[in-house]
């Protein structure tokens, strides 16, 4: 089966598990889970967003996998990842735990880093607060965060999300998915986003959204961003508009801003041949 835009549809890799320090991570318990392909001397983490998790990163894993490890995380609260004690950890506590899983799986030095709208906020995070394990970086469907907002856009989005996941992954993923997408993406592209939303936990989908109210990524992060950054907006994106991007873009240094037409929130499941092109030329120099 192929994607519409002729990208062999891969199988995913087997969910795997490791073990990490739960209490000075402030974990329920110690297991962290994620998918992994390929190997060699070169990694890539892949940081999933809100409503997503690792099998979101499917071609990313299966394409980038030649000569490189790829690591896709399933964030603390998400597809079988203990979740948080604390009702709403920080965002520093998300790139700890995402810090703490390399190390468990013996990643020492720096890696690429390709995160997905929660996932771009939280790896501008990572790399502002150990910058030296991130040695470059791709933003996709980039958030600002939602400090930004100021109180009332912040309480309104809160409420949408806490209404969003009353009734569980799979009924956000029949009412929400189709934001997530440009409105010209075909069929089969909404069903496989909808597959990767239902899995989410409303739980750990309400810590997240409560993470994103604390965080501003031009105040709180950016400006110390010191690694190479491709910034990835879709042009029809509704959730992170590509002004949102634009701006965090102009404040890391170095930042290139791209913006391909016709594509929404999710360039990695919408248009992966275009997306895995940007992220092969910015990690690889391909």
């Amino acid at each position: 089966m192929n994607h519409p835009d002729g990208t062999p549809v891969p199988p995913l890799p087997d969910l795997r598990f490791a073990e990490v320090d739960a209490g000075r991570l402030g974990l329920e318990g110690p297991r962290l889970s994620y998918m992994e392909a390929g190997g060699g001397p070169r990694t890539l983490l892949c940081l999933h967003g809100i409503g997503a998790n690792s099998t979101g990163w499917r071609f990313t894993l299966a394409a980038l996998s030649q000569g490189c490890r790829v690591i896709a995380w399933n964030a603390p609260g998400y597809f079988l990842s203990d979740g948080f004690v604390a009702e709403a950890p920080r965002a520093e506590d998300y790139a700890d735990a995402a810090v703490a899983l390399l190390d468990a799986l013996g990643v020492a030095g720096p890696v690429f880093l390709a995160g997905s709208s929660f996932g771009s906020m939280l790896g501008a995070c990572l790399a502002a607060r150990h910058p030296g394990r991130v040695a470059r970086m791709a933003l996709m469907g980039t958030s600002r965060g939602q400090r930004w907002k100021g109180p009332e856009g912040r309480a309104q989005m809160l409420a949408m999300r806490a209404a969003s996941v009353a009734e569980g992954g799979v009924a956000l993923a029949r009412t929400r998915s189709a934001r997530l997408v440009s409105p010209a993406a075909p069929a089969e592209v909404l069903a496989m986003v909808q597959a990767v939303v239902a899995a989410t936990n409303p739980r750990g989908l309400m810590q997240a959204a409560r993470c994103t109210d604390q965080v501003d990524v031009i105040e709180d992060f950016a400006p110390r961003i010191a690694c190479p950054v491709l910034a990835v907006t879709g042009a029809d994106d509704a959730v992170n508009p590509p002004e949102v991007g634009r701006a965090i873009a102009a404040v890391i240094p170095g930042a290139r801003f791209v913006s391909p037409p016709g594509i929404g929130h999710l360039p990695e499941l919408e248009a992966p041949a275009q997306t895995l092109a940007l992220l092969r030329r910015h990690f690889f120099g391909d």
